[in-house]
This record gives structure tokens, sequence and C-alpha cells, in this order.
């Protein structure tokens, strides 16, 4: 080792903004050097809300190296709440930012798949779960530091029983999250217990990292006043409108589920495009995981037959049923398709009365709230789309004192385009019950009348 090298490393001991500026040679945004430099003035208790994009996750990474490299008896728990945020995500920009690292560094810090071994420490990985309280227990070291990724999706019990480790003065505590929740242990950290944390928000309109056309783009498909904006671009905790359908957490949630039931039988749903810019999407659903989303647009009957046709013939499960929207352009669907070997196909009306009709005003709301039950334990696709036509979604309470979801229309000037992703989910939650008792996929599905059987329709 060089003098300068010694010099070099001396610098970057005492200084994670060294560290990351001169070891690293990274190029820190502004967001970025504010938590940085906290941490360089001894603040030890840091909390984050980020909207995407902005760097979060490096920033976490670029803290793991410079924390675990310079210290004694060093234990670095990072945790989150899904294996896909620390395996996919958070290890490997660990791995990125070592590969980069001198080597008279590098060849003392060891990369494994679940932990990284420093010369007088480790950091290792944790998923977080409520079925695994113990995620951050049991860490004692002179110099420990938690990294809590995703932090917002962490369940409560996780902190409460790693709370006495995480309260010492000396331990480095640093959350950062999408804001998706409006109660929590990270939510708390930036009101009501604000006072014991230094508090940042990585507003991607405001980053370095994030380009204009990503930001435009996020309008568009969210709606610049929607909850789904505020906390995915701006990292601002939602609102949450009183009369959303769907809580934002709960999606978000549905998103990133890795634990979920998808025993029953295979439905699918397709919302046909009536005219204009909107699309035509398939759904497809395995009990409670909804694994497929695609949209086509200028798709007349005998295309759409064909699309579904070829969809059938390249599945590894047949389905039970396919629902189609059969009013206006797609009351003929099932005329079509059974001439070309289509008969699962079954025309449902969103106008039409709900199966439960003391609750639901039409089976469009019995729809999309079965769905809500079934996000609960269900998987959703990772579909930005999804996700903002889902929470434009909202209830009133008809003359009638039944649940009802308000008019498409109102739906369609809020995004400026038809939730036809949204619509397609929720109509293949049509009959859920009843379909996966099902024993013999081929049946016709209970609650499907011998007319609607044999036409259909859905009025959105």
């Amino acid at each position: 080792m060089t003098r300068d090298d010694v010099k070099l490393l001396k610098a970057a001991a005492k200084s994670l903004e060294f560290f990351a500026v001169m070891v690293l040679r990274a190029k820190p945004t502004e967001q970025q050097l504010r938590v940085i430099r906290a941490i360089d003035k001894g603040k030890r208790h840091i909390s984050i809300r980020s909207g995407h994009g902005t760097g979060k996750t490096t920033l976490l990474s670029w803290i793991v190296l410079w924390w675990g490299s310079f210290r004694e008896d060093v234990k670095i728990p990072m945790t989150a709440p899904t294996s896909h945020q620390l395996y996919d995500l958070l290890l490997p920009e660990v791995r990125k930012w070592w590969e980069i690292l001198p080597d008279v560094l590098k060849s003392s810090v060891e990369i494994k798949t679940e932990r990284v071994d420093f010369p007088q420490g480790f950091a290792v990985a944790r998923t977080a779960r409520k079925e695994q309280p113990e995620a951050l227990q049991g860490f004692h070291a002179t110099n420990l530091a938690f990294v809590i990724d995703e932090a917002s999706g962490i369940p409560q019990i996780i902190f409460e029983v790693a709370e006495g480790a995480m309260t010492g003065e000396e331990t480095l505590v640093i959350m950062a999250a999408n804001p998706t929740r409006t109660e929590g242990y990270f939510y708390d950290s930036h009101h009501k217990n604000r006072w014991m944390w230094e508090c940042f928000q990585f507003n991607a309109e405001e980053s370095e990292n994030v380009s204009r056309d990503w930001i435009e783009q996020k309008k568009r498909q969210y709606g610049h006043d929607s909850d789904v904006y505020k906390v995915r671009v701006k990292g601002e905790f939602p609102s949450q409108s009183s009369n959303a359908v769907f809580a934002l957490a709960d999606v978000e949630d549905a998103v990133a589920r890795e634990v979920y039931d998808d025993s029953g039988a295979e439905v699918w749903a397709l919302d046909i495009a009536d005219y204009g810019d909107d699309r035509s999407v398939l759904v497809k659903r395995k009990g409670k995981l909804f694994y497929s989303i695609e949209a086509r647009r200028g798709l007349n009957l005998p295309e759409l037959a064909g699309w579904l046709l070829y969809e059938v013939k390249n599945a590894q499960r047949r389905p039970a049923v396919i629902f189609y929207d059969a009013i206006g352009v797609g009351s003929s669907l099932g005329a079509v398709g059974f001439d070309v070997g289509l008969d699962m196909l079954r025309g449902v009306k969103a106008s039409n009365t709900a199966t439960d009709y003391k609750t639901y005003e039409n089976k469009r709301a019995e729809w999309y709230y079965t769905l809500k039950e079934i996000m609960e334990e269900g998987k959703l696709p990772d579909d930005d789309e999804l996700v903002g036509e889902l929470m434009a979604n909202k209830y009133k309470i008809s003359n009638t004192g039944k649940l009802q979801i308000i008019d498409k229309k109102e739906i369609k000037n809020e995004l400026g385009r038809s939730p036809d992703k949204a619509d397609a989910c929720a109509m293949c939650c049509e009959s859920f019950s009843g379909l996966d008792a099902l024993a013999v996929e081929d049946e016709l599905p209970e609650g499907l009348t011998e007319e609607e059987e044999m036409y259909g329709g859905a009025a959105w």
C-alpha cells in the first residue's frame, strides 16, 4: 500500500462524501448529497421518502460499503419487504459499486449471495415479512447499521421486535421508501416521531437522475393530481380520497406480493375497445394470480377472435371461461368466436343486476369490489397504467342506497384515457366464488344464465 493509498483511505473513513466522490468516483445528486452530509455531521437516524428513479437504492449501497469497510466489529442488517428488492436491486447495486473500489479495498471485501463480508464484520440480507418478525432481531455490534429499503411496506411488528437495537445513539438507521402508507413506523418517522429523525424527500421532479420525458409520461399515466403520482414521482404520502375504491398501499402490495394463491380456475377476460383511442385488453387469471395483461388497438371482431384463438392454442392451461363485454362493438363476438371453436366465450354486462343486489348497484361495482377482496391475498401485474387506473376508481352511494362506481367518463376525464386495463381485471372477477370452486374447468360457471351464455354483454 502506497502513502497515497493510506491518505485516501484515512480521508474516506472519515467522510461518506469523500468516499462516494473520490473513491467510488460517483456523482451524487443534490438530494443524495443532503443525506450524505447529514451522516457526515453525525446524524444517525435518517428517513427518506422518495419517488421512483431518484437513486435511493444507490445511496444505500454506498452507505453499506462505506460503513462496512472502515469500522471494527461491524454488522449491517439490510432488509426490505420483498426478496426482489433485496436480491434483484439492493445487493446487485452493492456489487456494482464494489467493482469500482480500488484494489486495496476491493480485495478485503467479498460479495456473496446473501451477504457482504468485510475485514471486521458483515452485511446480511433479511427479507422482512410479518411471518418473520425476527428479520432485524438479534444483531449486536460496536458499529451497527440498519439499512431498510422500501420501509413503508415493512410490517410494524418487524420494527417493534428490533426497536431496542435500533434506538442506540451510535447505531445508524437509514430508511428509504416510496411513501405508500399513511400509517406505520415509516409514516410516523415523518410525522409524530419526526423529532427523532432527519427527514428527507427525494422528489423525482427535482432529481438529476430523472428525465423530463419520464415525468411527463407519468403525468399522463397517473394524472398529475393523483395519489399514485404523488407517491411514485413526488415522494409524498397519499392523501387517499375518502371515496377511493382501492388504497394505494393495497395495490402496491398486490403488485409486489411474492406468496399468493393460484389454486383456482383459469379465467380470462377481454375488455373490448369501442371507438377512438380505447384499447382491447386481455387479462388472464389463475386463482388469485393475475399473471398476464395485454392491450391491442385497432382490432375488428374477426381479428379479436383470431387473437383469442391464438392465445388459447398456445396457452399452458385451457381457460375455463373467457368473459367479454358484448355490447356495442363486442355484441357479436360470441357468434364470431363460436365459428372458430371458442366455445368458452361468455358475454357479461356490467350494467346488469349484481348477484349481491342488496349491496351493489350493478355488476360493475360487484366486480370491482370482488377484485378488491382478491387483492388482499392475490397478485397483480406490475403495470403502471393498471395502478393508475385502479386508483382513479371511486365509489358513490346510489339513490337506492347501494355501492356504485363513478361513471367511466369521469375516470377518462381524470386520466386522459379509458381505464381499459382496470376494467378487464375487474371483469375477470365475474363469478369468482363459483368458478374457482369448479372441479371441472370446462363447466359453465354458476351465476350465468342461459341467455348470458348465448349472448352476453357489458355496459361500462
